[in-house]
């Protein structure tokens, strides 16, 4: 895993660590090392755009196979201000790990958003209402958010598991700054393309980095475990995204 940083052109300051796609996997080693990343960072806010956890709809985030997910996003809230949105594998997220999240001092964001100081976060909600990912395509979110969303006041700066739903329902409808994850930085890497995503299919076009469209940025992570055991991730090293937001960024 590694710390990887982008420059963002933004009227304000301010550094925000992305930590999508840890799906909770089942070792201590990449929490640890997630955590120390972050330390090192020192991010003013942390966004864990979805699958942070496996199935919060049937199963508790102190169950075994989660566990890890919830000692990431615990010590994170001593780091930084976090904020959390679901992606495909936490839909159906129960009231009883809500609050165990809202109890960790994280913002969970479900179409919904805060103020923080000149920014507003958003998250916007995973369409999926089970725990798969390879529809195409992705089922969508709830798209009467996004207006209410981009009508507030501030820096917008909104979670949103899947940068599938950017081009379609957010890019130039006032959200300056998207954050997501799914992609998995499309699995193999080959001369600086992916070749595959869920909800994006083969040589998606949103798979890692910075994007642009008018006055709206996508951010990717290519997530920060490989997710798919089966199939190793090629020239695709795991991640947490560095966005260093500051008005002498270039565009």
């Amino acid at each position: 895993m590694i710390l990887r940083t982008i420059p963002v052109s933004a009227p304000h300051r301010a550094r925000i660590a992305v930590c999508a796609d840890f799906h909770s996997v089942n070792r201590p080693m990449p929490v640890e090392r997630a955590l120390r990343l972050l330390r090192d960072a020192s991010p003013d806010m942390i966004l864990f755009p979805g699958d942070i956890f496996l199935d919060t709809g049937r199963f508790g985030l102190r169950d075994c196979f989660n566990q890890n997910g919830l000692a990431l996003i615990e010590e994170a809230a001593g780091i930084a201000s976090c904020f959390f949105t679901t992606g495909n594998h936490e839909m159906g997220l129960s009231v009883e790990n809500r609050r165990i999240l809202e109890n960790a001092g994280i913002r969970v964001l479900m179409n919904e958003s805060v103020r923080m100081g000149p920014f507003t976060v958003g998250g916007l909600a995973s369409g999926f209402e089970r725990p798969q990912s390879r529809r195409l395509p992705s089922p969508p979110p709830d798209t009467d958010f996004i207006p209410r969303f981009a009508a507030e006041e501030g820096y917008h700066v909104l979670l949103c598991h899947h940068p599938e739903y950017w081009p379609l329902y957010i890019a130039g409808r006032g959200v300056e700054l998207t954050a997501a994850g799914h992609a998995h930085g499309g699995q193999w890497r080959f001369f600086g393309h992916g070749i595959f995503a869920p909800g994006q299919g083969f040589l998606p076009p949103y798979t890692s980095g910075l994007y642009r469209q008018d006055s709206s940025a996508l951010a990717v992570s290519r997530g920060m475990t490989n997710s798919v055991r089966w199939v190793p991730r090629l020239f695709n090293p795991c991640e947490i995204l560095l966005l260093d937001l500051s008005p002498e960024a270039e565009s």
